[in-house]
């Protein structure tokens, strides 16, 4: 049978792709095949400057000839060298084990960016002197407490002549803090928020739009600039927008448009603007066709120059608005006071629609919680207004959501309304980074499934361009600890790649001379360096899960020298190996607390010394980085000797002992030597032991962590022969646990392990603790990654008491890997389906002392011993409670039954 062909990146169906502005970029596909067993021997890429070239399989810019090679992603460009502002066209064949032959893939297109910065001669403009206001909002930390000086919304715009027929034009645009471009009166492109975060002193993004379609004869091109982050509150000016038009026409010809002295400004209806402030909008002061052919701005200023940072292409997914949400009930607590309840946290704004009397001025106010009396608890708000303001000009229903700003809220108060609303005056618009999802999960427990749902939206409503700790407060930083405790789970559930990529940069970017980073990226905030060495591993950790999960050594390559300067800052400031002095946070918010009441700070700092340099050795051998490996090794060997010379006692690792109810062994002090495999193997057992008596005699299969230790609490747990400890915990609906949260109605991940409603940090939509969906994937679903980039997979769920059923899936970079199982009375089923050049092992549980195994209904095992072979599936091994195999690619029906019933049991279908 003929291989069928590769699915190449579907570039076109993207509406604005971003501008590729890596020299060499690189070339995925998916393959699929009904055969078992199919793997890719070889591959040819070609990448043409039309389509038709690619259509006729001429490669003018890179055909790759027969490559011998099992790689179907991240495979590098080598062909002439490609030129800024261009599109080119791509497909890909393979061959088989065979030597079979696919056909081609249909073609796809990606388009590059600026490759050279000479090839851009930015230009930033703005307005010399905008109108300011002073909000109120402070930052965390009292860093530069006060008032903060934000610009009103600034208005750009210029028109020119289309001289020819169009071919294709593309725009280029960065605005700091946000942009919002218009062509002839139309946004162009459904982004929001826009460009992504980054440290402006060091770098911004340009997007990049296609407009071929919205140009006309006479065109006007239109900006709105709003503060974002780009504020004096972080060391900078006004906003600002560089911005360049590449029109190719038909007939060869190229024209160029961009940011220059021709361009006028003006304020508009946007008025206060801030990420913590809200917004305020005047409609009364809309000027119609003002990003139109034939606006009048005689009244507009000229613009000014000013001095912006360097730019890159803005590669990760954008902002959107993702998904509408509809109120579920309104109440009037106050007079003229309503409270719309949507039933779900989230992060976004509302839309308006309304009508009235021209200067009537409608409040938004936003909110996750409620007082006792209905109204709204903005406590949790701590310093950001999260306040929107309409001021209607009259007339027809009016329209309104806002362009700047971004609220996270279940609740929002509407008041100075004409009359009262309707239930669909208000909708929710849910906001966030635009990450493909690819995962999914559920089981035969509604309990697990609703955790799954609340960590689901809790990851979206903090995925925005960084990955932020909570939506709500004048905080929203891209805390490190955050970051790296709740990436397993975000890679499962979404696609990272290119969103970690960004972030990995920002990082990088941040790191000081000294190789120090901070807590939190971008370095917005200067005095959160040195960072607790637990949150300063994420930099460690995120590229390792890139390697581990996407395959991807390029992102080793790029970040090893500065991790390793990072892992000799840790170096220069250990004692004997033992980190000391950075240590700040620990195992931060375990129950009843927010500092680490039993772990002491200078066990979980050390600890993450030791993982980092695990790491960074690992690395080094990866990049054939030999001398540095072997160092490396040795030193990670010292610091282990050294922790537990520190922090081993008789059975267990030291605690903070405060009284006689902390005397019981510390679950965290526990965990991470466990997870490390640095506890002595005379030891191990007794330290197991200490761990699992704390969590069934003195806890009650409760959590006793903070973030650090939840994070690698189940798996330590199940790894280690105590699963069923660990659904226990995960199940828990009494304090602390997850089951409690969904228990006292949260419909996203808390902060704290309390249900609190006061001030401080109580934020109801926080992820860090959002590990537990990464077990709930690897254990119940059963799909584990055992070789980087999905080369080898384990599937073995563990079936737990009171759960029949799951069905799991991960669309991984070799394809997508699905998992269902169920456990009858008197059958365990599962089906399986292993993507193109995988292998895995599964391991089924045998229920009955005479068992049997089939498969497609053949038996292939029967009480202990190999029957029937079967094509792609090899007998491995067994052990009284599972039966293992070696399967290759393709799609499986298992089925474990006692021996008696095998004749009459049939495969289980979905």
């Amino acid at each position: 049978m003929t291989p069928s062909a590769p699915s190449a990146l579907k570039c076109e169906s993207l509406q604005n792709p971003p501008g590729v502005d890596v020299p060499k970029p690189r070339f995925s596909w998916i393959l699929e095949s009904p055969e078992r067993g199919e793997i890719q021997t070889a591959c040819r890429i070609l990448v043409s400057s039309e389509t038709d070239l690619c259509r006729r399989e001429i490669g003018d810019q890179w055909d790759s000839g027969w490559l011998e090679t099992d790689r179907t992603f991240h495979v590098a460009y080598d062909g002439e060298p490609l030129l800024s502002c261009r599109r080119y066209w791509w497909k890909v064949k393979w061959w088989n084990a065979k030597g079979e032959e696919s056909p081609w893939s249909e073609p796809a297109f990606f388009e590059t960016g600026f490759l050279e910065r000479s090839d851009w001669k930015t230009v930033w403009i703005g307005m010399r002197i905008p109108h300011e206001f002073r909000s109120k909002e402070n930052v965390l930390l009292g860093e530069a407490s006060g008032e903060h000086v934000q610009a009103y919304a600034i208005y750009l715009r210029k028109e020119f002549e289309v001289r020819e027929p169009v071919l294709r034009a593309s725009a280029f645009i960065c605005g700091l803090g946000y942009a919002e471009l218009f062509v002839n009166g139309k946004k162009v492109g459904d982004t929001v928020l826009d460009p992504a975060w980054t440290d402006y002193h060091r770098n911004a993004l340009y997007s990049t739009y296609d407009i071929t379609d919205l140009l006309k004869d006479r065109t006007a091109v239109g900006i709105i600039l709003g503060n974002g982050r780009h504020i004096r509150n972080y060391g900078h000016d006004v906003p600002k927008a560089a911005c360049r038009i590449e029109i190719e026409y038909k007939s060869g010809a190229q024209e160029i448009v961009q940011t220059d002295g021709g361009w006028k400004t003006s304020h508009g209806p946007i008025l206060e603007n801030g990420i913590y402030y809200g917004e305020r909008y005047d409609a009364r002061l809309e000027a119609a066709g003002w990003s139109e052919p034939g606006f009048d701005d005689s009244s507009w200023e000229k613009v000014s120059f000013l001095q912006g940072p360097p730019l890159s292409s803005q590669m990760l997914p954008p902002i959107r608005i993702c998904e509408t949400v509809n109120p579920v009930k309104v109440a009037s607590p106050k007079p003229g006071v309503y409270v719309f309840d949507f039933g779900q946290n989230f992060t976004g704004w509302v839309r308006l629609s309304i009508r009235g009397q021209r200067g009537t001025e409608v409040r938004l106010r936003y909110a996750e919680l409620l007082n006792e009396d209905g109204t709204l608890n903005t406590l949790p708000n701590e310093n950001a207004d999260s306040e929107d303001v309409y001021i209607l000009k009259g007339g027809d229903i009016e329209t309104y959501e806002p362009r700047f700003t971004y609220h996270g809220f279940r609740y929002v108060e509407l008041t100075g309304i004409p009359g009262e609303p309707r239930i669909d005056t208000l909708q929710g618009r849910f906001v966030h980074s635009d990450v493909p999802r690819t995962g999914s999960f559920r089981s035969s427990n509604d309990l697990i499934n609703r955790i799954h749902q609340n960590v689901l939206w809790g990851q979206l409503s903090n995925l925005m361009s960084i990955p932020t700790d909570c939506p709500q407060r004048d905080e929203r930083q891209g805390w490190l600890a955050d970051a790296h405790l709740s990436a397993e789970e975000a890679i499962l559930n979404f696609d990272m790649a290119a969103f970690y990529t960004k972030f990995l940069d920002d990082i990088r970017f941040a790191q000081k001379e000294d190789g120090s980073l901070p807590d939190a990226v971008p370095a917005y905030l200067p005095r959160l360096y040195p960072a607790d060495p637990a949150w300063g591993s994420a930099y460690a950790i995120l590229v390792w899960l890139m390697y581990l999960y996407y395959g991807d050594t390029r992102v080793l390559e790029r970040h090893y020298l500065p991790l390793k300067r990072y892992i000799e800052f840790l170096g220069r400031n250990a004692e004997d190996h033992i980190i000391r002095k950075l240590g700040k946070y620990g195992d931060w918010c375990p129950p009843g607390s927010i500092t680490p009441k039993k772990t002491p700070v200078e066990l979980t700092s050390t600890w993450y010394y030791c993982h980092d340099v695990n790491l960074v050795a690992a690395m080094a051998g990866l990049l054939s980085r030999h001398n540095d490996e072997k160092a490396l090794r040795t030193l990670a060997a010292e610091i282990q000797e050294a922790f537990n010379r520190t922090f081993l006692e008789e059975d267990q690792y030291a605690s903070i002992r405060v009284s006689k109810v902390d005397s019981y062994p510390n679950q965290t002090s526990n965990v991470l030597p466990l997870y490390l495999n640095m506890v002595p193997p005379e030891k191990k057992t007794a330290v197991l032991g200490a761990l699992v008596r704390s969590i069934q005699k003195y806890t009650d299969h409760h959590v006793d962590t903070g973030i650090l230790g939840t994070r690698y609490l189940l798996d330590v747990l199940a790894e280690n022969g105590r699963a069923d400890d660990a659904y226990k915990i995960a199940t828990r609906e009494s304090y602390p646990g997850w089951g409690y949260m969904v228990r006292e109605g949260a419909t996203t991940l808390w902060e704290r392990w309390e249900k609190l409603a006061g001030p401080g940090m109580n934020s109801h939509n926080h992820i860090m603790f959002g590990s537990v969906d990464a077990w709930f994937y690897k254990y119940i679903g059963g799909i584990a990654l055992l070789e980087p980039g999905w080369k080898k997979i384990k599937i073995a769920p563990i079936l737990f008491k009171g759960l029949t059923s799951a069905e799991t899936s991960v669309m991984t970079v070799r394809g997508e890997v699905r998992v269902l199982w169920s456990s009858e009375a008197k059958r365990f089923s599962l089906e399986a389906r292993i993507p193109v050049g995988v292998t895995a092992e599964v391991r089924l549980p045998l229920l009955w002392e005479k068992a049997c195994v089939l498969e497609s209904g053949r038996i292939i095992w029967e009480n202990g011993s190999p029957k029937t072979t079967v094509e792609g599936v090899a007998s491995v091994g067994h052990s009284s409670r599972d039966v293992s195999f070696h399967v290759m690619s393709g799609t499986y029906a298992f089925v474990v039954c006692e021996c008696k019933d095998a004749a009459s049991t049939v495969p289980h279908k979905a």
